[in-house]
């Protein structure tokens, strides 16, 4: 016997499931995400860098948890399927060696996890660079010294590589959890309904898949795990992406309004009557970042400008020419 028809409302049930945590988890997620950038990255304690978050708006924290999360735990979904659909067809393979098959199935799940794993280093160093181009995939030479450059900068390792190991990781195990709970199903249907189960056992298609295993309840347990380690990688990634923050100018006197003079504040967000961000202060044993809220009637001209978007956000390839540690010099103390 086979499968009946999926209906509308199963795929409208899946397309729930999918959608409604990650979009509960947008704002929480963007501003835990925000949270860590400015303790990593601006060194500031707890409860500041809490504070600093909280003053950030809405929509920015939206716009951080949607540019994080949301790709993560939709791939992170994906690879389980694709991994629990690759040991479901290892099981009707046909081939009668048990060393054949198991070399065929380590062979395919070692290709998905090395191309899930460059695609995800892809994607952190797109995201740090804040477009597509092709900087951004082999990054550009640091201008400064090495610390300075492996702070501004997202470098392969840890910040790409242990944030995709981990999403990986979580791509696996959440397959294999799937597969193990379809199989605990077709058994249990075998039982209940004797020969010729209500299932149809040739899987096609990730998203059919995925549908059905909704519809059925064996995704679950998979579906779990790999949301789980989805989040695990996206606050990694999150913590080791640098926090670019909008650029702030302000003063009495127009002159400085067409110049690109170096700033030391970053934008948190505008709002009544005030403008919140954060100042570098220069101390003798380093910087500190401070909070300052400045009313609209304390400066006459304000000027807010994007972080310049450049490639010089990722660094290069610790194997190329312009390694950091190849072209740049330790700090002076």
């Amino acid at each position: 016997m086979t499968a009946p028809r999926i209906s509308f409302l199963a795929i409208a049930q899946t397309l729930a499931a999918y959608l409604a945590l990650p979009v509960v988890l947008l704002y929480p997620f963007g501003f835990v995400a925000l949270f860590a950038q400015f303790t990593n990255y601006f060194r500031l304690d707890f409860y500041t860098a809490w504070y600093a978050a909280s003053l950030v708006h809405r929509v920015v924290v939206l716009g951080q948890g949607a540019g994080i999360l949301a790709a993560a735990l939709i791939g992170s979904v994906l690879l389980s399927g694709i991994v629990a659909q690759i040991l479901l067809r290892h099981d009707n393979s046909g081939v009668s060696s048990r060393f054949v098959r198991g070399r065929m199935l380590g062979a395919k799940l070692a290709f998905v996890s090395i191309l899930t794993l460059l695609l995800y280093v892809l994607y952190s160093r797109l995201l740090a660079a804040g477009r597509v181009f092709r900087q951004a995939n082999f990054g550009s030479k640091p201008t400064e010294c090495q610390e300075e450059a492996l702070r501004h900068q997202l470098n392969l390792w840890p910040d790409s590589l242990v944030p995709a190991l981990v999403f990986v990781v979580g791509g696996l195990w959440g397959g294999w959890l799937m597969y193990r709970a379809y199989r605990r199903y077709r058994q249990s249907v075998s039982v209940n309904e004797g020969r010729g189960p209500v299932v149809d056992h040739r899987v096609r298609g990730t998203f059919r898949f995925l549908v059905r295993g909704i519809t059925q309840g064996w995704v679950l347990p998979g579906l779990a795990a790999a949301y789980t380690f989805g989040i695990a990688a996206s606050l990694m990634l999150a913590w080791y992406t640098p926090a670019f923050m909008p650029l702030l100018t302000y003063g009495n006197t127009p002159e400085y309004q067409g110049r690109e003079e170096p700033s030391h504040n970053r934008l948190l967000s505008h709002s009544d009557g005030s403008w919140h961000f954060l100042h570098r202060k220069k101390l003798e044993d380093g910087r500190e970042y401070r909070i300052v809220s400045l009313a609209d009637g304390e400066a006459k001209f304000v000027r807010v400008r994007p972080h310049r978007a450049t490639a010089f956000r990722v660094a290069p390839f610790p194997w190329s020419e312009d390694a950091v540690s190849r072209v740049t010099e330790p700090c002076a103390k």
